[in-house]
């Protein structure tokens, strides 16, 4: 399950930064929800949670539970087809919900577009070889930070460098505790990144 929290847990924590203008943890860039109430931000939050991350690792856990999968990591390129078709549903069902939402920040929009592109790619790739789900999410995470820098809307430099020590120590990991060779990671990363920055441009 780790595996799966690199892809989905990452990104969502992207949209999230640790200290708002008003000094309180866990909420939403104040500059991307203008006009937005404390509740309405915590509801969006969970809404990207429960979707993006809570959905699919039910998903993952029935495999499991259902001797479908061997474990809970995702170890091998069949254990991922269905956590990835997973994914893609629930990835667009969030951009679909998000896009129909005027009232909703375009980040956000582009934020579940690229996890979608990302995810239906990484599909297609795990044909041929087992694609960093890790490197997919922290590259995700410095593509969302890299897409709210053109947007003119990050509020300082620090969450930017904060997602690149994320990314780097991520990759650093995943390369001494995994089987993953350096191509998987770094091509992981370069899918997450890339299809942010696609998202926003299409």
């Amino acid at each position: 399950m780790g595996a799966y929290l690199g892809k989905t847990g990452v990104i969502c924590f992207s949209s999230i930064i640790c200290r708002g203008n008003d000094g309180s943890l866990l909420d939403f860039y104040s500059s991307l929800f203008v006009g937005f109430s404390e509740k309405q931000r915590m509801l969006k939050l969970l809404a990207v949670i429960n979707n993006n991350l809570f959905f699919p690792l039910i998903v993952v856990a029935l495999l499991r539970a259902l001797g479908f999968n061997k474990s809970l990591l995702l170890q091998t390129q069949k254990e991922r087809i269905v956590p990835y078709l997973a994914s893609i549903t629930f990835f667009f069902w969030s951009y679909y919900v998000f896009k129909n939402q005027p009232e909703v920040p375009r980040v956000l929009v582009y934020m579940c577009r690229g996890m979608f592109i990302s995810a239906a790619i990484a599909l297609v790739l795990n044909n041929n070889y087992k694609i960093s789900m890790h490197g997919i999410g922290v590259g995700g995470l410095m593509g969302l930070m890299t897409v709210i820098l053109f947007e003119g809307q990050l509020d300082s430099g620090l969450p930017y460098m904060i997602a690149v020590l994320i990314s780097g120590a991520v990759m650093s990991a995943r390369k001494i505790v995994s089987d993953h060779h350096w191509f998987d990671i770094i091509t992981g990363f370069l899918l997450g990144f890339c299809t942010q920055l696609i998202a926003l441009w299409v």
